[in-house]
Formats: structure tokens, sequence, C-alpha cells
């Protein structure tokens, strides 16, 4: 038997049911109670107040003469919870058997294993928001660094060794008052710039790079990042920064190549401009014309002031045109008119101009000494020849393998240029000749040496990968925040040698303004060293948490291909309880208990109760003959009625009986 229309009351309208399933929903509970009530009438013979009409035997007729064709059976409708779908029936004296145990064993393991699974995504997620953080306090601490404090520090040290070489004192040092304080300040701050340094990680970036490229090479296709280039591109940058650092010494004290080369092309300049107004030149006819205009104009204005009744007036205006005539004159140097007619055309050349000439020259000397005493000294310097010289190697390596210089290609002194370059070189995988095994293997000993955190735990080629290059970005953000410390450790220890070597006599300290200067740009310096450095423990943080995530993420993965198997076995030990009790289960079990009488199968009702969308897919397991009606409003079921096979469900929104 089946139900095709259904009618409450007189005063609504029919639903008509689906053949096979019917979803009702929008029932309030009081309309539920209704369909519930109407459908224990039913199965307990009991009167009821719906009409309708019911299909038997493929015969339409009403519901009650349907129900008199059933007979006499008191289960008229067979009533369901929806979780009742997935239980499995075994008698309690089954618990004990061999087979009840191991479903038991099987199921446990299978949840166990899904509920490691939901905890290793929480922990993944939350190590997302974590990440997150970390990235915007990364930002803000980029966004805080002052990158041109260290020229001003620079800069105020030059200040003052000039300050001092021109008050006669043979360092900046010499004359400082509180020289004790000042050198319990060094000791205080090279101990924290030692703990500082000891503290960063340090390793071979080249070598970790080259070693990134192999690795990813031997397990890919088609073109990747040539190793090679890759370790030049690292060892590139980090001998820039090296330079970077070295310079910065040289320009203390005003001692470096910029400094020294911008005072001697000032003096250059000064003297050039000395000579040009120190050497007699002839006077130009355009010059000499307009002098002599000037000198009429004076004369016509003078003795109109001596005829004119406004002589007040007269001879300011012949004042003023007697002050050109003298300026226009003392540029060409002569003092008088006569001077000049005397002069026969050529210009005469003031003491002072010739004294400020003789002056230039002195000082261009200087400059060109203190320039050839500078290279002298650079070619002293072991430390700086020996990065210029790598940097000339690594050039010529990267010119080479490029083909061309993209430095000189685009004009620029940006070493960067180079760099990318390099990074951008591609070579077919095939012609690295790398077996995975042998390139990951030298990969964890190339982090070893580098004393990387985390990849000892990981097993994945694909995580290895990934935790290299946070470990290149560790070791870059080191060597950036070790340049700045290297630079002001070395400061730092000059000066208190100095200040040892002078002894700690009270001074009067005439260079306090400069003095004051330096300090505050130390006190700058310090700051951006002190950013250098919360990015440095920043970008390990991320390291160590891309270890983790790594980690946790592979265990994630073998736990679902654990999962796989246990559910596997957990049919497997299904299936072997079953045969063992002879008892269905699930759906099975429903329709062992679906009345059948005269009329046939009785329609099936279906409680949603809090079970979830997904038990109804076993309704698809009932036999041709029985009719299910689902009452719910489930979340997700429309959702579920969207993705059956047409035909064979239909959603009815019921909302109210009266």
């Amino acid at each position: 038997m089946r139900f095709v229309e259904l009618t409450p009351d007189s005063s609504r309208d029919c639903f008509e049911l689906h053949p096979r399933i019917t979803i009702l929903q929008g029932l309030d509970p009081a309309a539920r109670v209704a369909v519930v009530g109407f459908l224990h009438s039913i199965a307990g013979g009991d009167a009821f107040d719906w009409s309708g009409l019911a299909e038997v035997h493929g015969v339409v007729m009403t519901l009650d003469s349907a129900l008199d064709i059933i007979g006499a059976t008191a289960e008229a409708a067979l009533i369901i919870e929806a979780n009742s779908l997935l239980d499995i029936a075994v008698d309690p004296g089954d618990a004990l058997t061999r087979e009840g145990q191991a479903y038991r064993e099987a199921s446990g393991a299978r949840q166990q294993i899904d509920s490691d699974i939901t905890e290793l995504a929480e922990e993944l997620g939350g190590a997302s928001r974590i990440r997150s953080e970390m990235q915007a306090r990364h930002a803000s601490a980029s966004a805080r660094l002052d990158n041109d404090a260290g020229r001003r520090l620079d800069l105020a040290d030059g200040a003052l060794g000039r300050a001092a070489r021109l008050s006669d004192r043979p360092d900046p040092w010499t004359g400082m008052d509180d020289v004790p304080g000042r050198l319990s300040e060094l000791e205080v701050l090279v101990d924290e710039l030692d703990t500082q340094l000891s503290a960063l990680a340090s390793g071979d970036r080249s070598s970790l790079a080259a070693a990134l490229a192999t690795a990813r090479s031997s397990v890919s296709k088609g073109p990747v990042p040539c190793p090679e280039a890759a370790a030049l591109a690292a060892a590139w940058t980090s001998l820039h920064q090296r330079l970077v650092g070295l310079e910065s010494r040289m320009e203390a004290a005003g001692g470096g190549t910029e400094a020294v080369a911008g005072r001697l092309d000032a003096a250059r300049a000064s003297a050039r401009s000395a000579e040009d107004a120190a050497v007699p030149r002839s006077v130009l006819p355009d010059e000499a014309t307009e002098l002599a205009a000037l000198h009429d104009r004076v004369l016509k204005l003078e003795r109109r002031a001596g005829k004119s009744l406004r002589r007040g007036a007269a001879r300011r205006e012949f004042e003023l045109a007697k002050g050109e005539l003298n300026e226009a004159l003392d540029e060409l140097g002569y003092l008088t008119w006569a001077a000049f007619r005397m002069g026969n055309g050529m210009a005469m050349v003031s003491r002072e101009r010739v004294a400020a000439y003789e002056k230039s020259l002195e000082d261009l000397e200087g400059a060109e000494l203190e320039w050839t005493e500078l290279m002298a000294r650079l070619e002293r310097d072991s430390d700086l020849q020996s990065v210029l010289d790598a940097i000339d190697v690594a050039a010529g390596r990267a010119v080479q393998l490029l083909g061309h210089d993209p430095m000189k290609d685009a004009r620029s002194e940006n070493p960067d240029l180079i760099a990318e370059a390099l990074l951008a070189v591609r070579v077919d995988a095939g012609s690295v000749g790398a077996a995975p095994d042998d390139a990951f293997a030298h990969l964890r000993s190339v982090l070893g040496d580098c004393d990387a955190i985390g990849h000892q735990d990981l097993h994945s080629e694909r995580a290895l990968l990934a935790l290299g290059e946070t470990w290149l970005s560790v070791l870059a953000s080191a060597d950036t925040a070790a340049v700045r410390i290297l630079r002001d450790r070395e400061r730092a220890g000059a000066e208190q040698d100095a200040l040892v070597l002078l002894g700690d006599v009270s001074r009067v300290d005439r260079l306090s303004a400069e003095r004051t200067t330096v300090h505050e740009a130390e006190a700058e310096v310090a700051e951006v060293r002190k950013m250098l450095i919360e990015m440095n423990h920043i970008d390990l943080e991320l390291h160590m948490l891309a270890a983790n995530e790594l980690t946790v993420a592979e265990e994630h993965d073998a736990k679902l291909q654990l999962r796989d198997g246990a559910e596997v076995l957990e049919r497997l030990a299904e299936h072997q309880l079953r045969h063992s009790t002879g008892g269905p289960h699930g759906m099975a079990s429903v329709i062992s208990r679906i009345p059948r009488g005269r009329a046939g199968a009785i329609p099936l009702v279906v409680l949603m109760g809090g079970a979830p969308v997904t038990v109804l897919d076993a309704l698809h397991g009932l036999p041709e003959d029985v009719q299910a009606i689902v009452i719910g409003d489930t979340p997700g079921i429309a959702e579920w009625v969207a993705d059956q096979e047409h035909g064979t469900v239909k959603s009815i929104e019921v909302h109210a009986f009266v």
C-alpha cells in the first residue's frame, strides 16, 4: 500500500505524496504531533478525521477502503527514528564473542583515528592564525626600521672627527669629559653586542641555496632553478652585505670613500672657480660698450645735477648711476674708469682674488692627499680587499652564467640586479643529474651543518624543501642584523681602546655639541639594531612554526591513510559479526520489520530528530514496493534532496494543520 494524497481536514487542501520518498518540511510542533498522531491512529486501528487516497496493488482508492483491505494487522504503519538506520543489531549475548570484540576494537580504532585527524586539523588551523599574527609583527617591525640611521651616525662621527682636527686635537676623544662614565657605557654595550651576535643563526647560505635547488630539480620536470646560479645569488647578496658593513666602517670619522670623494670634488670645483676669478682676461666688446654707455650716462647726469633747480633729485640719480658704473668696473677688476682706460682693455685681478685662488690650491692639495692616504689605507685593509676580490670573482662567474652583465646593461650600480638575474636562470631538470635519495640526503646534511631546526622530524621531500626555504630566510635576516652588530661592535671597541690609552683624567669637552649629535645618532642606530634582531627572531619563530606545521601535516596525511585502512578493517569485522550472529543491521533490520498485509507493504515513516542528513542515503536500499515519509528539518536536507536522482524524492513544505 502507498499513500497518494492526504488531507488533514476539510478546510485545507490535500498534499500529494511521492510513491518512493517524500520529505515533509516546515512542520511546526503542533503539525508534527498531528501527523504522528494520525499515523498512530492507523497503526492502532483507532478512528481518525483525515481523508485521502491510497494505492493498493496498483489500484487507487479512498483511505478508508484501503485500510479495510489491509486486514486485521495492528501495524498499519511503521514509525522509526532516523538514527536506527545506522544502528547494528547485535544481541546482548553476542557482546563477548570473538567477532563482537573484533568489531568493537576495529570500530574504536577508526573512531580514535577520526578524533586524531580532527585534533590535527584544529592544530593546523591554530598554527595558521599564529602565523598571520607573527607576519603582522614582522611587517610592523619592518615599517619602524629606519634605514638611514646608520648613515646619520657615520656622518655624525665624521663631523666629530673634523671638528677635533680643527681644534688641534689628534683624535675625537681627546678632551672628552667624564671618560670613566663613557668607558662604563661602552663595556655594557660591547657585552650586549657580543650576546646579540652569538644569538643569531649562522650558516652557509650559498651551500644551502645550492642544496635546495639540486633537491628540487631531482623531483621536478621541465625547467627548474639552476643550482649553481642560486648558490651564486646567495653568495653575491651575502658579499655585498659584508661590503656595506666595511664601507660603513670607513665612513666613520669622515674617512670613507664617499666623504673623502665629496670633499675632493668640492675642492676641485672651488679651485676652478678661484682660478677663473684670478686669471686676467680681455674685456669683451659687449662689456666695453656697456661700460662706455654707463660712463656717458654718469657724465650726463652730472651736468644735469649742476644746472637743475631740483638739485636734490638730480644728485640722487647721478649717485645711483655712478654706483652702477663702479659695480660693473669692480666685476672686471678695475677700481676706476681711468684705470679701465689705462689698462688697454685687460681686466685687472684684485689681491683678494689672488689670495682666494692660492687658498683654494692649498685646500685642493689637502683633499688630494687625503684621497691618496685613503686609497693606501684601503689597500692595506685585508678584510675589504678579500671581499672585493670575492665580488670580482663572483661577478665574472655571474656574467658567464648569464651571458651578459645586468648592471652594465641597465647602467645601474644596484647589485640586486645580478642576484635577481641569477635567481631567474632555469635549466632542464634532467640536466642536473642528481638522484632524489642522494640530493635529499645532501640537503639534510647541509641543514644540519646550518643548525636548522626541525628537519630531522620530516620525512616527505616536499616538507623538507619548504623547511629549507624558511631557514634560508632566517639566515638572510641574521646576516643583515650581523652586519649592523659587527659595525657597532667595531666602533665601540675602537672608542674603548682609545679611551683606555687616554687615561681617566677629566677634561673640559669642547666638542660637546658634536658629541651630543653622535649620542643621539647612536640611540637611533640602537633602535635599528633592535628592529633587525626582532625581525630575525620573528623569522626564526616562523621557521619553527613551519617545522611544526609540516610535521603535523605529515602526521595528518598519515592518519588519513590509516583511516582508509581502519574503515576497511571495520567493515570486515562488521561483516564477520553479522555472519556469526545471523542478525541484520541498519536498513536490513528496518526492512525485516516492515509489516506486510493483504494490501502489501505498509508505508514507512521516518522521524529525523537530531540525525545527520546522510542517514537518508540508506532509504535507497528500501524494496521497490515500500513508500517512505520523512518528517523533519535537518540542516542540509534541501541540498540532499537536490543531489538525488530525478524522480526518486519529493519535498513538501507543510507549515501547520488546523
